[in-house]
């Protein structure tokens, strides 16, 4: 009797962890919505702006270059929070020489001696840059780049001055 009650209680529990949750999403449809993110990101445009915010996943973490820092120049903080790092980097002096160039590409194949680079956005900071990392919630791969400067040129076209740009869930929004 014992052993038919515990085969039952467990078949119920697993059939309520079932309905409670979503099913956990597949390698394949993880690569699909991986792709779908970066897909924005390939498209060699350049955006020159004041700020930037970049937030990811663990997952895209490589997919963002993180600019090297001259001290008498920039300064760099990493503020940990619960499931999320902010790594800050800020130019002290607002000269163009403190500006930061970030990309945002499918990442270098370590073994690739070439080290050819691919597609890529291309985004010129003159005053602060935010890596913002996410342990929880859906997979991300966004931006928003703001200032009073905010040029954005895309490939074969003439740089255009915008008030917002974004990308989204995959989504480019320029106005």
């Amino acid at each position: 009797m014992r052993t038919h009650l515990g085969k039952t209680f467990s078949a119920l529990i697993l059939l309520l962890a079932a309905s409670c949750g979503a099913a956990p999403a597949t390698s394949e449809k993880a690569a699909q919505v991986e792709r779908r993110l970066v897909a924005p990101y390939l498209q060699g445009r350049t955006v020159a702006c004041n700020e930037l915010v970049v937030e990811v996943t663990p997952n895209f973490h490589r997919h963002v270059s993180n600019p090297g820092v001259d001290p008498k120049r920039q300064r760099f903080e990493r503020i940990e929070r619960t499931a999320q790092v902010d790594k800050i980097w800020t130019n002290l002096r607002g000269d163009e020489a403190g500006w930061f160039t970030v990309t945002i590409s499918e990442p270098a194949d370590p073994t690739d001696v070439r080290a050819q680079l691919g597609p890529r956005t291309t985004f010129k900071v003159m005053n602060q840059f935010t890596l913002r990392v996410r342990e929880r919630g859906r997979m991300a791969l966004d931006c928003q780049a703001s200032g009073p400067i905010l040029i954005v040129q895309e490939p074969q076209r003439e740089p255009r001055n915008v008030r917002s740009f974004s990308i989204t869930d995959g989504n480019v929004q320029s106005r």
